[in-house]
């Protein structure tokens, strides 16, 4: 007699679940639907019902160049900033997890601290040294800041990974004849990859989404996020749901070219 009551609560929690996953993802995605919606319409203010379509907004994108050559600038700084902060964090969650020194726990806490400084501190900061320097205004200013920025996080990442190996597999590569620099190359590098792609992974996308920090050491050169804000802060631009447009679309490739990429990498490893 329950069995019957037992599966007809089975089938409506599942239901209720599979309902509940459809709002969740129409709750993220409606607004990146309107975005795309709303780059294609021809009247200057985002409303519904449209009043016709046009691509006079990507037009004006290309004519006007200032968010285009943003988004080429982060598309510029983004990928170097995540590379640099991924070898720094690589080679300070190595000497970290393998090696005991003096100063072990001091060092570990400098490189963590730039993240726990709040960004507009931060960003003062590096404003005043980089202008000492004379490094204030240029791409590579940014690079350097989101570096400084971004290490930590792709360190912990990659010092999670590194935590996960076990000690015998270098020892075993030293008997087998391999110095320490082979042995990293060989052993510890392929073992902490995956690790290295999430903590790269994880910089680029801060990297390319940070605001306050490039907002005082850009220049005239200036990133996706400081260009949206001083066109916001200055007019109503529909413009910017087109580069919202060709972000998300860039984004999208990457993801499908990435799984093309990877899936059929892991269906190899696996049928060897």
């Amino acid at each position: 007699m329950g069995r019957p009551g037992y599966y007809l609560r089975e089938n409506g929690y599942r239901i209720a679940g599979r309902v509940y996953l459809f709002l969740g993802f129409v709750f993220l995605l409606l607004p990146i639907a309107f975005l795309i919606l709303f780059s294609f319409q021809k009247n200057v203010y985002s409303s519904l019902p449209l009043q016709g379509w046009s691509l006079q907004w990507y037009d004006k994108l290309v004519d006007d160049g200032v968010l285009f050559d943003a988004l080429l600038n982060s598309l510029y700084v983004s990928p170097i900033a995540a590379t640099c902060a991924s070898v720094i964090g690589f080679l300070a969650a190595y000497a970290l997890n393998r090696f005991v020194f003096p100063g072990r726990i001091l060092t570990a806490t400098i490189l963590i601290l730039p993240i726990l400084i709040p960004p507009l501190i931060l960003g003062v900061s590096l404003l005043g040294l980089l202008s000492r320097l004379g490094l204030h205004g240029e791409l590579y200013s940014i690079i350097i800041a989101h570096t400084l920025l971004l290490t930590a996080p792709a360190m912990a990442i990659i010092q999670l990974r590194l935590a996960q190996m076990p000690p015998t597999l270098e020892e075993a590569a030293w008997d087998l004849g391999a110095n320490e620099l082979q042995t990293v190359w060989r052993v510890v590098l392929p073992w902490a990859l995956p690790g290295i792609a999430g903590g790269w992974l994880l910089a680029f996308t801060f990297s390319f989404d940070e605001f306050i920090i490039a907002w005082f050491v850009s220049g005239f050169d200036q990133t996706l996020p400081v260009a949206v804000y001083n066109v916001m802060i200055a007019s109503h631009d529909p413009s910017l749901n087109a580069i919202g447009t060709i972000v998300f679309g860039l984004l999208l490739l990457t993801l499908l070219g990435a799984e093309l990429l990877i899936i059929p990498l892991f269906m190899r490893r696996r049928r060897v």
